[in-house]
């Protein structure tokens, strides 16, 4: 009787921590974001700044949390970043938004600016 109890409570023990999530997965805190700036006709806008901001508030005082520029395809990419909720912006142009960031994941979203800045 002590054999068959020390087997099966053997065989609980390795198939229980078989079976746990390990505590050193490479598992991603950090998420990357690329925004597409486009223009009406949905041509790339190349050479344009793009801005972060945590807040409205902070998009529109202009103190941002981040900047990239767009490359010859109108991508921004903005790498490291904290999953929270961003707003984004650009430097000639009127027109902004906002995306909530996640771990792990690469997202690509597109902003159609129609608006010139003055």
């Amino acid at each position: 009787m002590k054999k068959w109890f020390i087997y099966v409570s053997g065989f609980f023990i390795f198939t229980c921590t078989a079976m746990l999530p390990s505590c050193s997965t490479n598992e991603s805190v950090i998420g990357i974001l690329v925004i597409k700036v486009i223009d009406a006709d949905e041509n790339p806008v190349v050479a344009e700044q793009v801005f972060l901001a945590l807040t409205y508030e902070q998009m529109k005082t202009k103190d941002y949390f981040a900047s990239s520029w767009t490359n010859k395809d109108g991508n921004a990419t903005f790498i490291d970043l904290t999953p929270l909720y961003y707003w984004y912006d650009t430097e000639h142009w009127e027109d902004w938004g906002a995306i909530q960031v996640y771990a792990g994941i690469e997202q690509l979203i597109t902003l159609r600016v129609n608006t010139p800045q003055p």
